[in-house]
């Protein structure tokens, strides 16, 4: 009983992340034939993140290859952020007209690409279904209309994720803090707080930070703006920086989202951009004491050192004793598959999905993704099993994200890649980087936004 509660409780949160998309009255398979007879090299592109390419190197690829001889696998990877980035680059490449023949990305770009024409519908028979709306239907309730448009399923989850604080215990301990509750959040002032008292320097230069947000100065990639941003904005009471679709760049909100940003650089000295500089080294090695992150972070991190000793606490709200500042960001990456390869590579994109996803029924995929990596693909066959419930007893940080889906009010941030994304982006940088003022900051991104609207 308590394991159904707690699946209800984690796909009704994932309801409000399906309820942002725009779907069909009615949902077919695509039905695609079987072309892989002859030898096809399949073309996988991922963005980097050493966790995903080893599982698909040591186990996957290999797995997948032996029990389909006439298929072979190319992986490509490419950095998430940095001069080319892995979402320009997916789309520079499928513009052209080529492109991998499946790959992964975030949510951000499903409903671009679709209207491009790039996504080739999922082939619920290769996956064990009957069409794609019994397929749909076992991800009750529906949380894979997400990926639907026009009557048509688009793509498969990669994981599905929302926002925690991993903490180094041993910087705490050896600092005299009490570890952070479990069973509520804490304010952002008081994280701000402890990390003021966690920050460190040696002769005028700092040796270790407080708080590390998902940005900084050699990761400057926008869908962390955007999801550190957008946690704070709801917060503060306004769902995006559009309302009733104007542009809504200087209110209230927005200043004090801006205003938190600033206080963690120049009032608790509790997060320095400049300093960090490895996303999955900094709290591990002691370098940063928090930082915000899913539930991938922990393989990762402790890849790169595995005596890394930590806890997952919820994410700070604006005032622990108002629920309604309980909000937090949701976000996932899907598995896509290129319509303009032929039907042989398409086939062959769908048997590689079907296998690394598990077809109807299936959970040991799911459980490994999920344990090895933190990747959660929420099906119901899975959120029930005695995997899924192992899973949290074994590594009991996760019930924290579990927990937060029925918690919070979680959903995706609205602008992330889009001209408005990179207004935000700006404004924050001001703030951070320039020492700017918020209100500044706040009139430049009500001016940014209305030279996008006009």
């Amino acid at each position: 009983m308590q394991r159904r509660r707690r699946t209800a409780a984690v796909l009704t949160a994932i309801t409000v992340l399906a309820a942002s998309a725009t779907t069909g009255c009615s949902l077919n398979g695509s039905g695609g034939d079987d072309a892989t007879d002859s030898p096809v090299e399949l073309t996988l592109w991922t963005h980097e993140f050493e966790p995903l390419q080893k599982s698909m190197q040591d186990k996957w690829i290999p797995e997948f290859e032996k029990a389909n001889p006439g298929i072979t696998v190319k992986m490509t990877s490419v950095p998430l952020a940095g001069a080319v980035s892995y979402d320009s680059k997916l789309l520079s490449t499928l513009s052209s007209g080529a492109g991998p023949d499946v790959w992964d990305m975030g949510s951000w770009n499903f409903p671009g690409f679709h209207e491009q024409g790039y996504l080739a519908p999922i082939d619920a028979k290769t996956f064990g279904y009957d069409d794609a709306a019994d397929l749909v239907g076992a991800y009750d309730p529906a949380s894979l209309k997400e990926l639907s448009y026009d009557g048509q399923l688009y793509g498969m989850f990669s994981e599905f994720d929302t926002l925690a604080t991993y903490y180094n215990t041993q910087v705490f301990a050896e600092a005299g803090i009490p570890d952070l509750p479990t069973d509520k959040p804490v304010s952002w002032d008081q994280i701000g707080e402890i990390a003021a008292t966690l920050h460190q320097e040696e002769n005028g230069a700092v040796t270790r930070t407080g708080y590390q947000f998902g940005f900084f100065a050699n990761f400057k990639d926008a869908q962390w703006y955007s999801q550190n941003f957008y946690t704070l904005l709801r917060q503060y009471g306004q769902d995006d920086v559009y309302v009733d679709g104007k542009p809504a760049g200087d209110t209230e909100a927005v200043r004090n989202a801006l205003q938190v940003f600033s206080d963690f650089v120049y009032k608790y000295k509790a997060y320095d951009p400049t300093f960090l500089n490895n996303w999955f080294a900094d709290v591990p090695d002691g370098r940063a004491a928090m930082v915000s992150a899913g539930t991938w972070y922990a393989g990762a991190a402790l890849a790169n050192n595995p005596d890394f000793q930590f806890k997952v606490a919820p994410n700070p709200v604006v005032d622990p004793d108002n629920k309604d500042t309980y909000k937090d960001v949701s976000y996932f990456w899907g598995w896509a598959v290129n319509s303009h390869a032929d039907d042989a590579h398409q086939a062959a994109a769908q048997k590689f999905l079907a296998f690394i996803l598990g077809t109807k029924g299936q959970t040991e995929q799911a459980d490994y993704w999920f344990t090895q990596l933190g990747y959660l693909q929420p099906s119901t066959a899975y959120l029930e099993s005695d995997e899924f419930s192992a899973a949290v007893k074994k590594s009991p940080y996760l019930q924290t994200f579990i927990d937060a889906l029925t918690n919070y009010q979680v959903s995706p941030p609205q602008h992330v890649y889009d001209e408005a994304g990179a207004a935000i982006v700006a404004a924050v940088d001001a703030v951070v980087y320039d020492h700017a003022a918020p209100a500044d900051a706040a009139k430049e991104l009500q001016a940014a936004l209305e030279r996008i609207d006009q």
